[in-house]
């Protein structure tokens, strides 16, 4: 498996085996998405995402990449009540079972924005407590500041699978079409990195995560 040049195939069964899994709709959709091969968030991932959300205790939250809704759902599901989640989904694959997923399970806190992020963001005002990215790849340096504008003070970002199948760390992607994502992603890191606003540390799970702490509200940067 792709991931298994990330981490270890023992310490995976390993981690796996002594997980927890979840119970009630949360975990049955999350085996439903698993088993129909949706690209949800990683097991790891999201159990960081619960955490962090039960830490943070967020009022409100963007989410670039809605997929299914599992985790827009449980991120709302580990929040206060109250909490508003805005999430951008452009695949309509996706957008489908993701209203239905909402429609049954969402507490009425969760609002899909219909296309690409890179169009819609500019158009976002409002200020965030946390935000996950998870969409395309190749568009993190772009996702990342627009986020930047948009993230609060001591606000929280994520985001999934910035290794690209361990390809971003050795700089040798497997097509030439994915040079693009990989020299995006490294770029992404990089700003990310030097920011002195952020405080951000690379987690090894899954496919790579990013976590960041806003440290300041300064301007945006040109």
């Amino acid at each position: 498996m792709e991931k298994d040049r990330i981490v270890y195939p023992y310490i995976s069964s390993y981690m796996q085996k002594n997980r927890r899994k979840r119970s009630g709709f949360l975990g049955e959709l999350e085996q439903q998405a698993r088993a129909a091969d949706y690209p949800i968030s990683n097991p790891e991932t999201s159990d960081l995402l619960e955490i962090l959300c039960r830490i943070k205790r967020p009022e409100k939250i963007l989410e670039i990449g809605t997929c299914i809704g599992f985790s827009a759902l449980l991120m709302e599901d580990s929040s206060p009540a109250g909490v508003r989640i805005d999430t951008i989904e452009r695949n309509p694959v996706m957008l489908a079972p993701a209203k239905e997923n909402l429609k049954r399970y969402s507490k009425g806190g969760i609002t899909i924005h219909e296309g690409n992020a890179v169009d819609l963001l500019p158009g976002f005002s409002e200020e965030y407590d946390m935000i996950f990215i998870d969409g395309a790849k190749g568009q993190y340096p772009v996702f990342f500041r627009e986020c930047r504008r948009l993230l609060k003070k001591d606000g929280i970002l994520i985001a999934d699978n910035v290794f690209f199948n361990g390809y971003a760390a050795e700089g040798l992607p497997d097509i030439r079409r994915n040079w693009t994502i990989v020299r995006r992603l490294n770029a992404y890191l990089a700003e990310l990195e030097n920011d002195a606003d952020f405080k951000t540390v690379i987690l090894p799970i899954s496919d790579g995560v990013t976590l960041s702490y806003r440290m300041e509200k300064t301007e945006n940067k040109a």
